[in-house]
């Protein structure tokens, strides 16, 4: 026979192929491996894959953490599935949770989208104990998994305390093999924020945003630029986040929170001073100056549109200050109006107008009648009279106050300006715009003159005059 018809010609076209054999001619038996046999994938022989699925609430949760990020409430249902490379059968022996780290709870944003019961989970497991455990809720370990035989385990991690990192590692023994397999997220570990943190009873917590079913204007939710603040709009599979380490904050800012370019730093400040107060590691009336920082992160707080955790920042501090310094000292006085500023923020006018009329005549006693802070206490009990649409009362209140307030400070100062702002409004609520109109006026040319075009209190009073002339025309 010629070389040529020995000649074989073998060939493979598409597909993908794991073990071939090629030859001209086999004489006898020939073995070929199976797929998957392979030592390396005997070693290790487990495939695992996680989904998150909402638990007993469908929320969604962003970090105030710099920049913002969404994380997993605790409670979320993951959903971890495993098979085998192999078509040899793995027996799965026992599996169980590895805290990676406990840290105190971030301030946070939630909103609750749906709540709804579901069924018991397989397994849960409670960070809150010292050595957590998986707790079955069904049928529990071992089982058996192989290539064509998956096993599914949902498991609903729970935090109450403190935000906890973690893994899963599950022991396993395949042709006569044993070894572990760590599940976790690419290489980071998995998250878990204990939800109940935000809350102090009906009231939202001091980490709280204060979002319900819609955001707060200053959450950080309003401050993602990078994709939607939710795990749940993002399809399928849902993205794991993976978070920031806990980050130092800065001790000290010494700037005018009414300007929006210092907020960067006084957001950090107060994610600092809010940790702090959640742990009961607040010390904050002593020295002088750090009481000083306090009162000024309330005004941040207000003016960003975070009033539900200064209102719950300022409860605190004005119940440890009346304690400590007495409630006529004047931080004492100073943080009791800005606590009433940040209820008048979350529309508690009520409790707000009760604690500026008990506070105005305190004021006025230690302070003055015509004292700055005596002067904007009277301002806010008129604005929180505003808020209970008691507009006759407080348009006659805020005309009284504005006349001591001119002589005390004079007719351009930021005190005078910002209380003359509040009587346009009243006139607005009243409809009485040609009032209004002639408030406006020689507000806004006095507020160019002394504060300058960019100031807050400029923007706001320009802007009025801008919308009154145009409903005019």
């Amino acid at each position: 026979m010629t070389d040529a018809e020995e000649s074989s010609a073998n060939r493979i076209t598409g597909g993908r192929f794991d073990k071939v054999v090629m030859a001209g001619a086999v004489h006898g038996d020939i073995n070929v491996g199976r797929a998957g046999d392979s030592p390396a994938d005997l070693a290790d022989p487990l495939i695992a894959s996680v989904r998150l699925k909402p638990g007993s609430t469908l929320a969604d949760l962003v970090l105030d953490t710099d920049p913002p990020r969404v994380a997993v409430p605790g409670g979320t249902v993951h959903l971890i599935t495993v098979e085998a490379r192999t078509n040899r059968a793995v027996v799965l022996h026992s599996a169980r949770v590895v805290v990676v780290s406990r840290t105190p709870p971030r301030p946070a944003c939630l909103l609750v989208r749906v709540g709804g019961h579901l069924e018991p989970r397989p397994f849960t497991t409670d960070f809150d104990a010292p050595a957590p455990r998986l707790v079955a809720q069904g049928l529990d370990f071992p089982f058996t998994v192989s290539a064509t035989d998956v096993e599914q385990f949902e498991i609903e991690p729970i935090t109450t305390t403190h935000e906890v990192a973690w893994r899963l590692e599950v022991d396993w023994t395949c042709a006569g093999r044993h070894g572990t397999t760590v599940i976790d997220n690419e290489g980071e570990p998995f998250h878990a924020y204990p939800v109940p943190v935000l809350y102090s009873g009906r009231r939202h917590s001091v980490l709280s945003s204060g979002c319900d079913l819609f955001h707060e204007r200053g959450c950080p939710a309003s401050l993602i630029e990078d994709g939607p603040a939710s795990l749940w709009d993002r399809g399928q599979p849902v993205l794991y986040p993976v978070l920031p380490p806990l980050a130092e904050a800065p001790a000290f800012v010494d700037l005018d929170p009414d300007r929006k370019e210092s907020w960067p730093e006084y957001r950090q400040v107060a994610i600092g001073i809010r940790m702090a107060a959640a742990s009961g590691d607040l010390r904050s009336h002593e020295p002088p100056e750090y009481r000083e920082l306090l009162i000024r992160v309330l005004r941040y707080l207000f003016v960003s549109g975070q009033a539900h955790p200064g209102a719950a920042l300022g409860r605190l501090l004005y119940a440890e200050w009346t304690e400590a310094l007495g409630e006529d000292h004047p931080d004492t006085l100073a943080v009791a109006n800005r606590l009433a500023g940040c209820l008048i923020g979350t529309t508690e006018h009520a409790e707000a107008r009760d604690l500026l009329a008990a506070l105005l005549p305190r004021a006025s006693r230690t302070l003055g009648e015509d004292d700055p802070l005596t002067l904007t206490v009277a301002n806010n009990l008129c604005v929180a009279y505003m808020g209970l649409n008691e507009y006759e009362r407080a348009r006659d209140q805020t005309e009284d106050v504005l006349a001591r307030t001119r002589r005390a400070l004079g007719p351009d100062a930021l005190g005078t300006l910002r209380t003359t702002g509040n009587l346009v409004q009243i006139h607005l609520r009243l409809g009485d715009r040609a009032s209004a109109l002639a408030v406006l006026e020689d507000l806004v040319p006095r507020c160019r003159r002394a504060l300058g075009e960019e100031h807050p209190q400029t923007v706001s009073a320009a802007a009025v005059l801008a919308r009154v002339l145009a409903e005019e025309d």
